[in-house]
């Protein structure tokens, strides 16, 4: 158990309980301070936590992607606290759904903006899906070369910049004793001091990737039904397995595309809205119990930073809602990436769904701000938190940067890293990605796999 951080000279009695979420499980890393002190701790892998203070004083309870609890101590010595997960990341994140209209004209002075030529032009006005092309490189399951990446000098300045080391995972699987992969069991790493390092959940297949910071020993623990198993490993390991009883069995699916919809994307989206059309009529046939999201995002100073619409299970609706939008601003190179995946991660995603997938299309990195830094690690472990995959879907004239940090968004989150190619002519040039080999696929036809393939209905 954590100890206080420093204790009030008032007349104080000692507090404690145990912290969970509405479904009972113990919440592990959440901060519990004295209300306008710097008296603090916070609670233990189990959920436990110990604090002094006054029966005048007031506790406050906070973590992040839950609402904030406010509790007077009175005459209680034991306060066992709920914690509800929060509709909301961060305050300052206000996001509107509402409609726009577009002319040909206001979109076409976006093209010769850029320098686009008349042919480039004369292409995006009768887009069709299937003809975007793109290559997918799944760098968890190529381990060995994205740790070989370390020798390259564009991925070190991503790693200093942001603060990705994804090189050291455990893979925890978790099955039935049928055998059958359990999803939506939460995983915790804990490490020898008893703080919280990361939290996971499984997926379809019964996997949870987390990430040592170093080569020492560390606690896994599953948490399924009210069930914690627990595991201390050895320096070196790298695979966990649990085993439960029976597994729970569902079928929903929560998808969103969250798209970059800056005048540098006018080279392409019109494709990419005919692409994804397409993609989310397809899904509609085969994934019958699914939701579909949309998020749409540009920069500070823009139209709009960030407009977003809900998920739901009307695809007409998305489809109609997609066919709105069209690219326009930007100016400079960078764009409100952090702010757009606020949004995204608190969007009222499906904590029993038995996928929950997040596609991120865009061309270009947030602004590297230290506090845009801070931001960026904060959604990354959300999504960890809440088991969504983000695969990107990177566009033309992106640089290696978005490339190694977008890959690093992958990695993190158990998902996989898509790129668009030049092969379709389509667009401005494409960059080649620092691999070895991979396929060149319709990008149509490689995200349907995907969401085949990570909602389990992969052939």
């Amino acid at each position: 158990m954590i100890s206080s951080i420093s204790i009030s000279q008032a007349q104080q009695v000692s507090i404690s309980g145990t912290i969970t979420d509405t479904d009972s499980n113990p919440l592990p890393g959440v901060t519990v301070f004295v209300k306008g002190t710097k008296v603090a701790t916070t609670s233990s892998v189990d959920g436990l936590y110990a604090i002094k203070a006054t029966v005048t004083d007031t506790l406050v309870y906070r973590h992040l992607g839950f609402n904030s609890i406010e509790k007077i101590v009175g005459e209680n010595r034991i306060l066992n606290i709920e914690m509800k997960e929060s509709d909301v990341m961060l305050e300052e994140v206000v996001v509107t759904e509402y409609e726009t209209t577009a002319t040909e004209k206001r979109i076409s002075s976006d093209f010769k903006a850029k320098g686009l030529s008349a042919s480039r032009m004369m292409k995006r006005q009768e887009p069709k899906s299937g003809q975007l092309t793109a290559g997918e490189l799944n760098d968890i399951e190529k381990w060995s070369e994205w740790l070989e990446l370390k020798k390259n000098e564009n991925y070190a300045k991503v790693v200093n910049d942001w603060g990705f080391k994804l090189t050291k995972k455990i893979t925890v699987s978790v099955f039935s004793k049928q055998n059958m992969p359990i999803s939506n069991v939460v995983i915790y790493l804990v490490d020898e001091k008893n703080q919280l390092v990361q939290t996971a959940k499984t997926d379809v297949f019964g996997k949870a990737l987390v990430f040592k910071t170093a080569d020492k020993k560390y606690t896994v623990q599953a948490v399924y039904n009210g069930l914690v198993k627990g595991l201390k490993t050895t320096n070196s390991q790298k695979d966990v397995k649990f085993v439960f009883e029976k597994a729970t069995i569902t079928n929903d699916v929560d998808i969103l595309f969250t798209i970059d919809a800056t005048g540098s994307m006018g080279d392409e989206i019109s494709f990419l809205k005919s692409e994804i059309q397409n993609i989310i009529s397809r899904i509609d046939q085969r994934v019958q119990q699914k939701r579909v999201g949309l998020t749409f995002y540009r920069d500070k100073g823009e139209e709009y930073i960030v407009k977003d619409f809900a998920f739901t299970t009307d695809i007409k609706r998305v489809k109609e809602n997609l066919s709105k939008q069209y690219a326009s601003g930007g100016g400079d190179y960078e764009e409100a990436v952090e702010r757009a995946l606020e949004v995204s991660m608190a969007k009222s995603w499906n904590k029993n769904a038995k996928a929950r997938l997040l596609f991120l299309v865009l061309d270009a990195p947030p602004h590297l701000t230290q506090e845009n830094v801070v931001t960026i690690k904060k959604v990354i472990k959300e999504a960890q938190r809440k088991g969504i995959k983000i695969i990107p879907i990177v566009a033309s004239g992106a640089d290696k940067t978005v490339e190694f940090l977008m890959r690093s968004f992958s990695v993190a989150t158990n998902g996989t890293y898509v790129f668009l190619t030049d092969d379709s002519g389509i667009g401005n040039s494409h960059i080649k990605p620092s691999a070895k080999n991979y396929k060149v696929e319709k990008l149509n036809d490689l995200i349907v796999r995907l969401i085949e393939k990570y909602t389990g209905f992969e052939n």
